[in-house]
């Protein structure tokens, strides 16, 4: 019997399990904050969280007795495999009661075996992040300094694994360095407001290097990076609720890119549904917004909409949700914000959302109100068109099927980034939808300016705009069969939920990874 070592054992795994000691722990709760190993029993399933490296620390052994374990600091990177909703994920989480989950060798160790892990097995990705990043204080540990290495076999699974398996990442505390680039290096990522702070360098660096004196929210909260920078892409209220998005999130996506994304119960909302509303949504005066969120939620199914990076990019909106029951990828733009024009904020956030539909295989649906690129000085200064025409190459690119329904507007290079390039998209027009290379308002003057000027009466710039409304009437098109087809608005569920039947078997078709891979 091998009683000692199996008491050591139970020892060993008791220290672990007791974190950084009572007294750390104690003071995590009271900042309002739960342990890594509680946020890892919120989010996995009761009882399947099976732990990898549990024994690695660092050891302080008797020195009259090298057999004799004194102390034993564990490493404060937790990791393993649970599951969420009945379904396996790797999942990793930043002890902070150990040093700040500070980065060491034994932290880099367990980083580059977890993601080995992750991508051999094919599980979804899950990070829990509250650490500063690495310490100065390794640097007398070791007896020199290492050279930054972005060529390891770690970094090029990080670099892989996006293109293979879903990535997460969830930050509850300060967020710098390494913890930084793993809330960056993924698909879908979430912090906590006014506890998760997100840089690249902390305050205390900031005004050693450039005399800025800034408080941690306003160098990297939520304000900053879910509303302005789009670092994150979303925020949630506590833990809890940063958790609980996790779930959502990843309740859309297949486990790898080798399979497809699962269908949900299809009892909870009929397919054939048709809703009065959608045919007058859309107002006849051109220049008035309405609702789009509403739009979706009267044809999407009911309470299955989950949108990602709701206050970046705003006339842009990405969401996922479901169609009889299939997970889709939904853009659709917000005449609310900037007429749903394609600004320079809009490119980094199409380009993400559609490179990971395409990635996972996700069929898209586009609901289209596209005025245009967004004009003006502040358009100019950061590069719209070249922002926009890059991000329009992600939905050329891309191979997974896509449905673009035209509700009103679509105009110029911005209209024409709404479709997939020579592969067939399955388009759908309502009557209110109007096209063209640039709108009647403001090519009829741009055109005409000299006879309008010279006639000296506005009813002239009325009449020869009546004139072109006529000829751009999308009846018009459709004659030419320039569009498929127009059809009643409050078809559209069901001219989609039947559309969606038909693109997953096209897209089984195709699973593995893409040849283009993820664009970060």
């Amino acid at each position: 019997m091998w009683r000692k070592e199996l008491e050591e054992l139970a020892e060993r795994k008791r220290i672990a399990h007791g974190l950084g000691g009572e007294e750390n722990i104690a003071r995590q709760h009271a900042k309002g904050k739960m342990t890594v190993r509680e946020r890892i029993a919120v989010l996995c399933d009761p009882e399947t969280f099976l732990e990898r490296g549990i024994l690695a620390g660092a050891p302080v052994y008797d020195e009259a007795d090298p057999n004799e374990l004194e102390a034993l600091v564990p490493c404060p990177f937790v990791m393993g495999i649970g599951k969420i909703a009945g379904r396996r994920v790797a999942v990793h989480g930043d002890d902070f009661t150990v040093k700040g989950a500070s980065v060491g060798r034994l932290y880099k160790s367990k980083g580059a075996y977890f993601v080995k892990m992750a991508r051999s097995l094919k599980l979804p990705m899950v990070r829990l992040i509250e650490g500063a990043g690495g310490s100065i204080r390794e640097i007398l540990e070791i007896g020199y300094t290492e050279l930054p290495s972005s060529g390891d076999e770690c970094t090029q699974n990080r670099v892989a694994v996006m293109s293979e398996i879903p990535v997460v990442s969830a930050g509850f505390g300060s967020v710098a360095g390494l913890g930084a680039l793993y809330m960056v290096q993924s698909h879908f990522s979430v912090m906590v407001r006014n506890m998760c702070h997100v840089f690249v360098g902390g305050p205390p660096l900031v005004k050693a290097a450039f005399g800025e004196d800034l408080t941690k929210e306003a160098l990297g909260g939520y304000e900053r990076h879910t509303r302005i920078s789009g670092v994150v892409d979303n925020d949630a209220v506590d833990e809890r609720d940063a958790l609980d998005q996790v779930k959502r999130f990843l309740s859309y996506m297949p486990a790898n890119v080798w399979e497809m994304p699962r269908r949900s119960d299809t009892t909870r909302d009929d397919p054939n549904r048709r809703e009065a509303a959608l045919a007058s949504i859309i107002p006849r005066n051109q220049r008035k917004p309405y609702d789009m969120r509403k739009l979706l939620n009267l044809v999407l199914d009911r309470d299955s909409i989950f949108e990602i990076g709701p206050f970046q990019g705003r006339s842009q909106i990405t969401a996922l949700a479901r169609l009889n029951g299939y997970p889709v990828g939904v853009l659709a733009n917000d005449p609310c914000f900037l007429g749903g024009s394609f600004n320079y904020d809009v490119a980094e956030k199409f380009q993400r959302f559609v490179d990971m539909c395409d990635t996972f295989h996700l069929p898209i649906v586009n609901f289209s109100d596209q005025p245009g690129f967004t004009i003006g000085s502040q358009s100019e200064i950061h590069g719209t068109i070249r922002k926009g025409v890059r991000a329009s190459f992600a939905l050329i690119q891309a191979t997974v099927p896509v449905a673009v329904i035209y509700v009103r507007k679509c105009f110029g290079v911005a209209g024409g980034a709404q479709k997939s390039g020579l592969r067939l998209s399955w388009r759908y027009a309502w009557p209110s939808a109007v096209w063209g290379n640039i709108p009647v308002e403001g090519g009829v003057y741009a055109a005409h300016r000299r006879e309008i000027e010279a006639a000296g009466d506005p009813a002239c710039l009325e009449k020869l705009q009546e004139t072109y409304r006529a000829v751009a009437s999308p009846f018009r098109t459709a004659e030419a069969f320039g569009i498929e087809d127009i059809i009643d608005p409050r078809d559209t569920r069901p001219l989609l939920s039947e559309w969606v039947e038909m693109a997953y078997p096209v897209e089984q078709n195709h699973l593995g990874p893409k040849t283009r891979g993820m664009r970060c």
